[in-house]
């Protein structure tokens, strides 16, 4: 057999050789130190208080006087859902904030809501809440104050300052009609209880 003899290497052979193990053990070095950094461990009974306390000050919002349209769609991302009874279902920050100031135009509009459950997810970058809802309006058909309830389903997701947003908000009515409000009866506050 002619050349190099078998299980040994050439110049060139052991120059590749070693720059395959400089790069080999870059890599593993890469990945043992990636491995090795720890993240933060997610706090599931912070992010749910976090979520509640956001849902209290929002559901107080709604009973201010005067309501402050910016602060009360200042809680959904800019490319939010939201669905609610009566209204279409729309997405992104302008649309909410047009369904919002209409429903605020009312002067019979109130919504009152609290979470009975959030849930975190594994990696602590979302919750979503569930809970129920109580809401007075003007019916447009015949246009004396109603009331309805309801159950919502709210998924928050965490942004890149810490902050939580919504990204979907869905509120389903009760089965039935809407229940009227008797004349020179003020709509009463929703009493919610939060576990």
């Amino acid at each position: 057999m002619l050349g190099r003899p078998r299980g040994t290497l050439g110049a060139k052979g052991v120059a590749m050789t070693k720059r395959s193990l400089a790069l080999l053990s870059t890599a593993a070095f890469a990945l043992i130190t990636g491995a090795c950094q720890k993240q933060a461990p997610v706090d599931p009974g912070g992010i749910s208080a976090a979520v509640k306390a956001d849902e209290k000050t929002w559901s107080d919002q709604f009973q201010a006087k005067p309501r402050d349209l910016e602060a009360l769609v200042g809680h959904y991302s800019e490319d939010a859902d939201f669905v609610a009874p009566g209204v279409k279902a729309t997405s992104g920050m302008t649309d909410i904030r047009k369904v919002y100031a209409e429903g605020l135009a009312d002067p019979n509009f109130n919504i009152s809501f609290a979470a009975d459950k959030v849930e975190v997810a594994k990696a602590g970058d979302r919750a979503t809440s569930r809970g129920r809802f109580e809401q007075t309006y003007t019916d447009p058909d015949s246009k004396t104050p109603v009331k309805v309830s309801g159950s919502f389903l709210t998924v928050y997701k965490k942004q890149a300052d810490g902050s939580w947003k919504v990204v979907q908000d869905w509120a389903v009515a009760d089965p039935g009609k809407p229940i009227p409000i008797e004349p020179g009866k003020p709509a009463e506050r929703a009493k919610m209880v939060s576990f």
